[in-house]
């Protein structure tokens, strides 16, 4: 009986640390997958923004150009009230 539990906790020791390198190395494989998917991701995520960048680019130009368009208006308004001023002040 006492020859037996030393044998008994041996195998079970070999049998343990085998499963446990297999499941480190399966652990080790899928932390490597992972990080060619991240990369992935990324890539497609940095192409994305890439082409919402040059979509949005033009619609912020015409921003530009409708405010632009608003202060010319602005000041033709300016221009044709002084006028009118000048006019009122002449009669």
């Amino acid at each position: 009986m006492n020859d037996i539990f030393p044998l008994v906790a041996i195998v079970v020791l070999v049998i343990l640390t085998i499963v446990l390198s297999v499941v480190g190395i399966q652990f080790i494989l899928v932390l490597a997958e992972l990080k060619r998917t991240l990369k992935k991701v990324n890539d497609t995520v940095d192409q994305a923004e890439a082409k919402m960048n040059a979509l949005i680019e033009p619609l912020q130009n015409l921003g530009g150009i409708a405010s632009g368009v608003q202060t010319g208006i602005k000041v033709f308004e300016a221009f044709v009230g002084w006028l009118n001023k000048k006019k009122s002040d002449k009669e």
